[in-house]
């Protein structure tokens, strides 16, 4: 509004001058209706100002890469007198680059009450985007005045990284480990008598320690507990991104989000559970993630999509072993800064060599 003020003062002050310079009656009562034009458009658009407000709405909040995502921008004018010349500004920040990328969208006319306006809006790669909408440019009604209604309306939009199947073999030892663990088979029952499964009517072979006689009093036949069977995880996938600089660099770490993802994606349709571990600058110490089902995988991949990455005082492998020294695992899988991934001490793969995806498919995990 600064401007269109500065350049509407210029215009009157010349008019003016060339009706005293000429001493044309005419030109001075041009310059007497540009003043009471001037004052009539600065009250309409502090009016507007005043009355309008607006904010942003994501319907689905989770998107994929390249694809077009809905966003609302809902403008509710509170005056009876409809707004006939507005736009939005909308800034598009990807969390991982800081880049921002600002846009105006033109407006239809705004009547009375609140109304919805749609933009689609499409994403260059996987990350956690912040959709802005940042002001409202309000007009009077010749369009030459207009004012800023400060919005500041955020939300955020999920764009899910690329998920490649890896080819993954178990072995023996990792079907039929068993350790301590709060999670429990739904379906079989197991060997922890501290978590009941069922009781159930005794059969040859079960053992008297496993009767429940209290029950087995009640009904007048013999009925058995049955234990549960802890659901342990045999593979440790600990994540090591320090980006520092690479920051910068979507497309690496892009890279290894679609890495981390695809590991762990491809663990749970081999039906392996497994924890997903990594360094938290927030909580400065490792955070651990059960993943072994598709809403536990999905969960993972919400929070992998936000980590803030730092580098920690010390290695997390040697972190986590420490803090869950008591507890057993048959491998620990760990997906380093540069892409590589390693089995205990042995490199698998390095991933960083070829083309993500081509890395990804070709890739064979023996476990």
């Amino acid at each position: 509004m600064v401007y269109s003020f500065l350049l509407w003062l210029v215009a009157a002050a010349t008019t003016v001058y060339f009706a005293f310079m000429y001493d044309s009656p005419a030109i001075m009562l041009l310059a007497f209706l540009e003043v009471v034009y001037l004052d009539f458009s600065l009250v309409a658009v502090l009016f507007r100002k005043f009355t309008v407000r607006g904010e942003l709405n994501v319907p689905i909040e989770i998107s994929e890469v390249g694809k077009e995502n809905l966003v609302k921008v809902i403008v509710t004018n509170k005056s009876k007198l409809s707004l006939r010349r507005s736009k939005v500004r909308i800034a598009v920040k990807d969390t991982i680059s800081g880049h921002v990328e600002r846009s105006w969208m033109k407006l239809p006319t705004v009547f009375r009450g609140e109304q919805s306006f749609v933009r689609n809006v499409a994403f260059s790669g996987a990350g956690n985007y912040e959709i802005t909408l940042e002001k409202i440019r309000v007009y009077d009604p010749t369009g030459l005045m207009f004012g800023n209604v400060r919005v500041k309306s955020t939300v955020s939009v999920l764009v899910m990284p690329v998920l490649h199947d890896v080819s993954v073999h178990l072995t023996g030892a990792v079907k039929m480990f068993y350790g301590e663990s709060d999670v429990y088979d739904q379906h079989s029952p197991g060997y922890d008598r501290t978590e009941l499964f069922r009781v159930r009517e005794y059969q040859k072979g079960d053992r008297l320690q496993n009767v429940h006689w209290k029950l087995t009093a009640k009904q007048d036949e013999m009925m058995v507990k049955d234990g549960s069977l802890p659901l342990s995880c045999p593979i440790v996938l600990v994540l090591k991104a320090f980006p520092g600089k690479k920051r910068e660099q979507k497309a690496h770490v892009v890279s290894y989000l679609e890495a981390a993802a695809s590991l762990s994606y491809s663990l749970v349709e081999a039906k392996c559970p497994h924890f997903v571990v990594w360094y938290d600058d927030s909580e400065k110490d490792i955070v651990r993630l059960r993943v072994d089902d598709d809403e536990s995988l999905f969960y993972f991949i919400g929070v992998l999509m936000r980590i803030k990455w730092a580098k920690p005082t010390e290695d997390v492998s040697d972190w986590y072993r420490e803090k869950y020294r008591m507890e057993h695992y048959v491998w620990m899988l760990s997906l380093e800064d540069d892409l590589t991934l390693k089995k205990g001490n042995d490199v698998l793969a390095e991933l960083a060599q070829t083309d993500i995806n081509e890395a990804l498919s070709q890739l064979e995990l023996l476990l």
